[in-house]
């Protein structure tokens, strides 16, 4: 009766009461994400089994900033001891920045209990990850050029960055961020950070150069149903390589990989959510990015350079060099050194005590005063430090090409310049004796002047010297 009595606009909206409470019930979600019905589904799942057709952004979000990017690694207990701790560190400063995120891993292996418990208790969704295709990345590894790329040396390291292939089987959600683990999150976001025109099928920012061209994998956005509709054919395409273990790309492995297949769906990431420890200040105002990537140099190669007679490898040099000049530097190491485990990181890096003891001094001092390094102040005086440096080195390589052109040129015309050279000699030998022969009186004048002047330099000298070894004793 009640029913029967409600007018249609009410019964309308008891209808997409029923509607919605339905929903929230179901395992899954398919939606709008321009509806608002579709949106709140999606908000309160956090986006967990949700999806929307016409994909990309969620609209909501510009005024409800409540829409989570669910946080992804991947992991083998192939890898070394290091890596472990870097993921710790990484993990720690999710829930550091963004305590109720999603945090998902592929885990690779059974043994290690101890690290197994560990993301249990904070929080960490795993993922038994037992690929099919293990024996041919190792296989791939095996025919790669060590020269190349450090990942072909290891099989754990190179076999750890695959797995990420096999993520759009295991996480259900419309996008998902993949993080390596030498990674640091520095402030919270949300979907919303990533703006309305989100990839239809991969994001990535840049490498080194800061060129502006996506080619960096170890900060990826995933468009999970795209990544899932082509999979198959992207296994087979990387199967295919196997026994040349390159690309098209440059990049190696993994990273070429998704270059190569994926190139029609790439898309470019902010450099905020992939900035580098090495990077220079690009305006004289503070910039806080969303995640530090220690891409090349990791905190211990750059702690190993600050020691007296040590430098790093020529294959991460450069990092190590440049790194310290940059304010971002001094942030991702405070950044670090707040969630990682020192101890245990410092030795599992270093060998020696002395190492151990500096590893140890310094990230503990960078803990605890190292927050002040995106002031402006430090800003000003890293960009000015560059302003001076490139124009020294651009001045430095000015005077080293003329010096290469004066050398080149005296090769190529050494002879010209000797014969030039015995015949000016001659010129003035025998302009001289003619001066001295002749007899008219501006000729007489000239040589009798330059006479003078010869004889008065021949006596001044050796007073001058005499004078200057009295002095001197």
């Amino acid at each position: 009766r009640t029913l029967n009595k409600m007018k249609e606009g009410d019964l309308r909206d008891l209808y997409a009461l029923v509607d919605f409470q339905v929903c929230n019930s179901i395992g899954h979600f398919i939606g709008n994400s321009v509806s608002t019905f579709s949106a709140l589904q999606i908000a309160f799942r956090d986006g967990d089994n949700s999806f929307w057709y016409n994909s990309q952004s969620v609209p909501l979000q510009n005024i409800w900033n409540v829409y989570q990017i669910p946080i992804v690694y991947t992991f083998t207990e192939m890898s070394e001891e290091a890596g472990i701790l870097l993921l710790e560190a990484s993990i720690k400063s999710v829930r550091k920045h963004m305590p109720n995120n999603k945090i998902h891993v592929l885990y690779h292996g059974t043994s290690n209990e101890l690290f197994r418990s560990w993301l249990t208790e904070h929080g960490v969704i795993i993922h038994q990850h037992e690929p099919d295709w293990k024996d041919d990345i190792e296989t791939m590894r095996k025919n790669g050029d060590q020269y190349t790329s450090h990942l072909f040396s290891h099989p754990g390291n190179y076999f750890g960055t695959w797995q990420r292939i096999d993520i759009p089987n295991e996480i259900d959600y419309e996008y998902c961020l993949l993080l390596d683990a030498d990674t640091i999150i520095t402030k919270p976001f949300t979907l919303n950070d990533f703006g309305l025109d989100i990839t239809n099928g991969i994001a990535m920012s840049t490498e080194r150069n800061r060129d502006g061209k996506p080619n960096n994998a170890g900060v990826m956005v995933m468009n999970i149903p795209k990544l899932r509709e082509t999979f198959s054919d992207f296994k087979a395409f990387i199967l295919e390589h196997v026994s040349i273990a390159e690309f098209d790309s440059v990049s190696p492995s993994d990273q070429g990989a998704y270059l190569d297949f994926y190139r029609l769906n790439l898309d470019f990431l902010s450099e905020d959510f992939n900035y580098k420890p090495y990077w220079m200040p690009d305006s004289w105002q503070s910039r806080v990015p969303f995640i530090m990537h220690f891409h090349g140099a990791k905190p211990h190669n750059y702690i190993l350079s600050m020691m007296p007679g040590v430098e790093c490898a020529n294959s991460i040099k450069r990092f190590c060099e440049s790194g310290p000049r940059s304010p971002y530097h001094c942030h991702s190491m405070h950044e670090f050194s707040s969630v990682v485990d020192i101890n245990r990181y410092c030795k599992a890096n270093f060998k020696e005590a002395k190492q151990v003891a500096f590893c140890e001094k310094y990230l503990s001092k960078m803990a605890d005063g190292g927050n002040n390094c995106l002031n402006s102040v430090s800003f000003t005086y890293a960009l000015l430090r560059e302003i001076v440096m490139r124009e020294c080195a651009m001045i430095k390589r000015e005077i080293q090409r003329t010096g290469r052109m004066i050398k080149r040129q005296t090769r190529r015309h050494g002879k010209t310049m000797f014969l030039l050279l015995i015949g000016i000699i001659c010129f003035v030998v025998a302009l001289v004796r003619r001066a001295y022969t002749s007899k008219l009186p501006v000729a007489q004048r000239c040589y009798r002047g330059w006479h003078v002047i010869k004889i008065r330099m021949l006596h001044f000298l050796p007073s001058f010297f005499h004078i200057s070894r009295q002095k001197s004793r």
